[in-house]
C-alpha cells in the first residue's frame, strides 16, 4: 500500500528528534551562509527585486532581520524580502537530483530563519527544521518528475517544490505536532503561488524580477501556512497524493509516489551544491572550462569555441540577446564568452555596463552551443550539469576541457576555500567572519546569535 500523506509528514516530524551526521551538518551550514551572503549582496547593490523594498512592506523596528539591511520586518515580510534577495543573483544552490533539479534554500532558510528569530529558537533547533525542508524536498522533487517544466508549461520546481517542504520546517520548528505539520504542508501545497519560468525564455527574454519575486512570495506563504496551522486552521487529509492533490495538479504525468516512500533521513543532503560562478548552474561546468581555455590559449587565438552540454540546457540557456544582468547570467554565450575573455568568472562581469563589453559581446559569435545528448542522459542518471568546452584556431583543435560541475576534481580542502573565497566576495569582512563561522559550526549557539 502507498504511503499516505500523514506518514510522509509523521516520518519527517520524526526525522526532526533524530541525530544529524556531521555531513549533513556541513552541507547545511554552507547553505545557510551561501543564502545569506548572496542575499546581503543583492540587497545592498538593489539588484532585482530588491529595488522594490519599500513597496508596500513596513520595515523598521520589528522581530526579524532583513539580510543587507540594518532594518527589521514583520517575520512574514523578512521572508518574502530576505527570499526575493536569495535569488536575485541566480548565484544559489541547486540540488542535483537526476528526477529533478531546483532551488530549495532561497525558501527554506528566509522562512526558517524569520520565524526562528521571532521565537527565540535555539540553534538545534533551527538546525533540525532545516535538515526536515531540505530532505522533504528531495522527495517531494523525486515524486514530482520534470514534466512540469516541458511541453509548453513553465511551473518553477522552486515554488512546487521548495514550498510545501518549507512549510514542513517551519511546522516542525514550531512543533513536533504532527497534526501541525499535516495542517502546514497541506494548506502551502494547496494554496501554492507556483511561479512560472516565462521570464527566462529565450523566446520571451523579459528577464523581468518576477523571479526573484516568486521566490519571496514562496518564503512568505510557506511560513504564513504554518503559523495558520499552529492557529488551528487544518487542511486536506491527502494534500500531496489525494485526487485533485498537489501531484495530480501539477506532475503532468511524470509523478511516481514511490519516492515518497525512501525514508527520509537516508536521503543525503550532499545533493546540494552551491555555485562557484554568478550565473545559471547549467553554465557552470562550461564558464570553469571556458576560463581555463582563456588563460592557457588566449581568446585572442580562439576562432570557434564550441560548448558541448546537455540538449535541454542548449535550449534554454540560449538567448545571445543580454539586455540586463539576469539575461547575461542565463545565457551560455555570454557566460562562456566573458569567462574566456576575461579569464575569470566573477560578480562584476554580470553587473552594469560589463554585460555590454563590446569584447565579450564580439567574442560571442565565436561561441558554438550544441545540445548533447550523452550529456543529457548524464544529467537524467546523477543529476549532473556536465559541459565539454572545444577550443579551435587557425592550425585546428588548440585544447579541450571537460567538467560535471564546477567543483569536479577538486579537494574537500579547495572547496572550502573557493566557497569562503565567494562569501568574502560577496559580503563585508566582518559579516563573512561570521557567516562562515555559522558554516563551520551551525549548531554552535553563540554563531547563530550573530547571525540574527
Amino acid at each position: 500500500m502507498a504511503i499516505s500523506d500523514r506518514e510522509w509528514v509523521s516520518r519527517h516530524v520524526a526525522l526532526a528528534s533524530s541525530a544529524i551526521s556531521r555531513a549533513d551538518v556541513e552541507v547545511i551550514g554552507r547553505l545557510v551562509a551561501d543564502t545569506i551572503a548572496i542575499a546581503t549582496y543583492a540587497r545592498r547593490h538593489r539588484l532585482g527585486g530588491t529595488a522594490f523594498d519599500e513597496t508596500g512592506l513596513a520595515m523598521g523596528s520589528h522581530d526579524s532581520a532583513v539580510w543587507g539591511s540594518a532594518l527589521t520586518a514583520s517575520p512574514l515580510d523578512a521572508a518574502f524580502l530576505n527570499g526575493s534577495a536569495a535569488e536575485a543573483l541566480d548565484f544559489q544552490e541547486v540540488l542535483l537530483n537526476g528526477r529533478n533539479n531546483g532551488h530549495a534554500a532561497v525558501v527554506i532558510v528566509p522562512a526558517v530563519f524569520a520565524l526562528a528569530q521571532q521565537r527565540g529558537a535555539t540553534s538545534e533547533e533551527v538546525l533540525q527544521a532545516l535538515r526536515v525542508g531540505f530532505a522533504a524536498n528531495i522527495g517531494l522533487g523525486e515524486a514530482l518528475g520534470r514534466a512540469h517544466r516541458t511541453d509548453g508549461r513553465g511551473f518553477r520546481t522552486t515554488s512546487l517544490t521548495a514550498t510545501p517542504a518549507a512549510a514542513l520546517a517551519c511546522a516542525v520548528l514550531i512543533s513536533r505536532d504532527v497534526d501541525i505539520a499535516l495542517a502546514a504542508t497541506g494548506i502551502a501545497a494547496c494554496t501554492i503561488p507556483a511561479g512560472l519560468l516565462t521570464a527566462m525564455s529565450p523566446s520571451e527574454g523579459s528577464y523581468s524580477v518576477d523571479k526573484d519575486l516568486s521566490v519571496g512570495f514562496s518564503a512568505r506563504h510557506t511560513l504564513h501556512a504554518a503559523l495558520l496551522a499552529e492557529g488551528g486552521a487544518k487542511g486536506p487529509s491527502a494534500p500531496i497524493t489525494g485526487d485533485k492533490g498537489w501531484l495530480a495538479s501539477f506532475a503532468s504525468g511524470s509523478a511516481d509516489r514511490t519516492y515518497l516512500e525512501i525514508a527520509p533521513e537516508s536521503r543525503e543532503l550532499s545533493a546540494y551544491s552551491v555555485k562557484l560562478f554568478p550565473a545559471n548552474f547549467g553554465c557552470q561546468a562550461a564558464i570553469r572550462s571556458a576560463m581555463e581555455l582563456g588563460k592557457e590559449i588566449g581568446a585572442e587565438r580562439i576562432e570557434r569555441l564550441e560548448v558541448k552540454v546537455k540538449t535541454s540546457s542548449s535550449q534554454s540557456l540560449s538567448t545571445r540577446a543580454i539586455g540586463n544582468h539576469l539575461a547575461a547570467r542565463f545565457s551560455l554565450p555570454f557566460a562562456v564568452a566573458s569567462a574566456c575573455v576575461r579569464e575569470r568568472s566573477v560578480l562584476a562581469d554580470f553587473e552594469g555596463s560589463a554585460v555590454e563589453d563590446a569584447s565579450v559581446l564580439s567574442f560571442m559569435d565565436r561561441v558554438t552551443v550544441e545540445g548533447d545528448a550523452a550529456l543529457e542522459a548524464r544529467h537524467l542518471d546523477l543529476g549532473i550539469f556536465p559541459a565539454r568546452v572545444f577550443a579551435w584556431g587557425a592550425e585546428g583543435l588548440l585544447g579541450e576541457k571537460s567538467y560535471d560541475g564546477p567543483f569536479d576534481g577538486m579537494s574537500d580542502s579547495e572547496a572550502h576555500a573557493v566557497f569562503a573565497a565567494k562569501v568574502e566576495a560577496l559580503v563585508d569582512d566582518s559579516v563573512a567572519r561570521d557567516l562562515l563561522a555559522y558554516a563551520s559550526e551551525p549548531a554552535a549557539p553563540e554563531a547563530l546569535r550573530r547571525l540574527f
